[in-house]
């Protein structure tokens, strides 16, 4: 967990424009927003993550409020705001209530500023195949059934998130397949079933100007 905490999303850095402030929600010790900075994608960062405050050297902003607290988060917002990039990373399925927080981070963009998330993908074929044919859902430690998980999406519910925040969809990224036996399968059905063999989404939102 603790390098979960510290790891940074290097997956992300192509999407991440050219930026001025960014804040990365639930970024854990702030890897991925410092080398965000480092490599001079951004040049102001803040995290927001419980685990924060021990590990805060090199932030510009940060808070250890808790998400799913609308107004301990708008509190944090309305002083460390606005921001030209707010990162939601593994971070949505893991809350009460998602679209009001999508909202409220919004609120927090700069207008013509980007929201970027990554969403794990419960259409994927190791959930649904045990759902369907093994009428198995069992949770776990990690991964897409994760105990922790208090909300499921696949890609159209993940886009619908994002557009009940009242920003505009810019494009949605598959992450890459990753096990040798579903991109033979991917391959065999000539991608028509790629949605099964997606791990998460990455969403990204516009701000209207």
């Amino acid at each position: 967990m603790e390098h979960y905490h510290s790891s940074i999303r290097r997956d992300i850095v192509p999407l991440v424009p050219q930026a001025r402030k960014l804040l990365d929600v639930g970024g854990g010790t702030g890897a991925t927003a410092r080398h965000l900075k480092e490599i001079g994608r951004v040049e102001e960062i803040g995290v927001m993550d419980a685990v924060v405050g021990s590990h805060c050297d090199g932030l510009d902003t940060w808070s250890t409020a808790n998400l799913d607290d609308p107004d301990a988060v708008r509190n944090y917002l309305d002083e460390a705001g606005p921001f030209d990039v707010i990162t939601l990373l593994d971070v949505l399925e893991h809350l009460a209530d998602p679209w009001s927080a999508v909202g409220i981070f919004a609120q927090a963009l700069r207008p013509g500023g980007v929201m970027i998330a990554s969403i794990p993908n419960i259409r994927h074929v190791s959930v649904s195949a045990r759902l369907l044919f093994c009428n198995r859902w069992d949770y776990a430690d990690a991964g897409l059934l994760d105990r922790t998980h208090l909300r499921f999406f696949v890609k159209g519910t993940a886009i619908a998130l994002m557009d009940r925040g009242g920003l505009a969809i810019e494009r949605v990224e598959a992450s890459p397949i990753g096990a040798r036996r579903y991109k033979l399968a991917n391959m065999l059905t000539l991608g028509l079933l790629r949605s099964l063999f997606t791990l998460q989404y990455f969403v990204v939102a516009k701000k209207d100007i």
